[in-house]
Parts: structure tokens; C-alpha cells; sequence
């Protein structure tokens, strides 16, 4: 339906009317109420009352999570700390022997092992290297 029809079409419904007094029957709520207190003291302590309580709930709440937290760093760098160290074992393990294969025959095969010679602390054998293949 196009918008101008529409808009002739709710101009063509009855205006709603308020019933008679509506006026002053607001007007004289207002001026009682405005006579009244507009909070009772006891409400306004029973509020007072439930704002504390929600702001302790707020506050025990947060130190419960502040905990939480510190423990999930504590637990966190324990982890960390434990991968490090697994690292290295993995590391250490996949470290190439110190020993050299220098041949042999059907009787004797001949080893070197370079970390009972002196001064060869860090020599790494030509074998491992990848130019070699």
C-alpha cells in the first residue's frame, strides 16, 4: 500500500476522545502527591539497607575472582615453566650422539666417541652435517 494512502486512510478513523474530568482528576492526584513525603523514611532505609548488602555482595564477589585470577597466573606460569623444561629434554634427546663411525669389516667395527677425547667439547661430527649427503 503507497504511504500517502495510508496516511488518508488513519486521518479517516475517529479521533479518540478523553472521557469527562480525565483533566481534573490528574490534576488533583498531582496536588495530593505533592503533599505527601515523597519517600517514607522506612523505605528509604529498607533501600539503603538492600544497596549495602548488594555492594558487599559486589565487593566479596570481586576478591573472589581477584583470587581466582592470581591462582590462573600461578597455575599459568607453572605450565610454562614445565613446557620450557620439556623443551629442553626434547632437545637434548634429539641431540646427535658425540660418537663417529670410522668403518670396520665383518669382526670389528670401528667407533670414535668424541665425548671422551679432550679439547672436542662442541665438535660436531662431519656425518651430521647435511652437505655430507
Amino acid at each position: 500500500m503507497e504511504d500517502h494512502r495510508l496516511g488518508d486512510l488513519l486521518r479517516e478513523l475517529p479521533r479518540e476522545r478523553a472521557r469527562p474530568g480525565f483533566t481534573a482528576r490528574v490534576l488533583n492526584r498531582l496536588e495530593s502527591a505533592e503533599r505527601q513525603p515523597a519517600i517514607p523514611r522506612l523505605a528509604l532505609a529498607g533501600a539503603m539497607a538492600a544497596f549495602l548488602a548488594v555492594g558487599a555482595s559486589v565487593l566479596v564477589d570481586a576478591r573472589k575472582e581477584a583470587a581466582e585470577a592470581a591462582q590462573a597466573r600461578q597455575a599459568l606460569r607453572q605450565i610454562r615453566a614445565e613446557h620450557l623444561r620439556l623443551a629442553q629434554e626434547v632437545r637434548d634427546l634429539s641431540a646427535p650422539p658425540p660418537v663417529v663411525y670410522l668403518g670396520g669389516n665383518e669382526k670389528v667395527d670401528l667407533v670414535l666417541d668424541l665425548g671422551k677425547v679432550d679439547g672436542s667439547e662442541g665438535a660436531t661430527p662431519v656425518v651430521y652435517h647435511g652437505e655430507t649427503f
